[in-house]
């Protein structure tokens, strides 16, 4: 037994097929596709088209108002069901639920730390950085030398690189770095909603 589903309009998986505890997807021939139904017995043709046995799976998201199952497998590998019907999406991840028994499900809505963690490290990450070159840049406009031993590639080196633009080009710089990415943490966190996760 095989389930499938067809997806008009989709450029990356018009077909997504759940047969032997492996998902496959992909876009297979037109006459492959058309003749594709629940009796079909030559599948052949899935050979060609990407797949993700069970026993690679890792974890799967559901998240609503996405169009898109995450698939987490193997070694820190994903990819995406690119579904926009939200009904179909909610059943192919009932069918995988169903399926993968062995998997623990949770419902929630992710915390605003875990859901924004690259957004905040990168805050994070890029404030030390500035205050960092600030304080060098307020030394050498004070009279302070500095010199960098060995091949300049070391992080103090970019940052005393950084402090040589003065201190009006730092701030500049950082405003608008910091701009950049609060404006992606809020689209971010906007986004936030509740996930139906399945995992080992």
């Amino acid at each position: 037994m095989h389930k499938y589903w067809k997806i008009k309009g989709s450029k990356s998986n018009k077909l997504i097929v759940i047969r032997n505890k492996t998902i496959y997807k992909g876009n297979p021939k037109y006459d492959e596709l058309n003749k594709l139904n629940v009796e079909s017995t030559d599948l052949s043709f899935l050979d060609n088209l990407f797949s993700v046995p069970y026993t690679y799976i890792k974890r799967i998201e559901n998240q609503s108002g996405k169009n898109e199952l995450k698939i987490y497998y193997g070694n820190n590998s994903e990819d995406e069901l690119i579904v926009k019907d939200n009904k179909i999406k909610q059943e192919i991840f009932d069918v995988l639920k169903a399926d993968l028994t062995s998997f623990n499900y949770v419902s929630k809505l992710p915390s605003i730390f875990n859901y924004g963690k690259k957004q905040f490290f990168a805050l994070l990450f890029m404030t030390g950085l500035f205050i960092w070159s600030l304080y060098l840049a307020v030394q050498i406009e004070n009279g302070a030398n500095y010199e960098i031993i060995g091949s300049g590639r070391s992080i103090f080196g970019i940052v005393l690189f950084i402090a040589s633009f003065g201190i009006i080009k730092i701030v500049i710089g950082f405003v608008l770095i910091l701009s950049i990415i609060s404006i992606s943490l809020i689209r971010r966190l906007r986004s936030r909603s509740e996930m139906e996760i399945l995992k080992r």
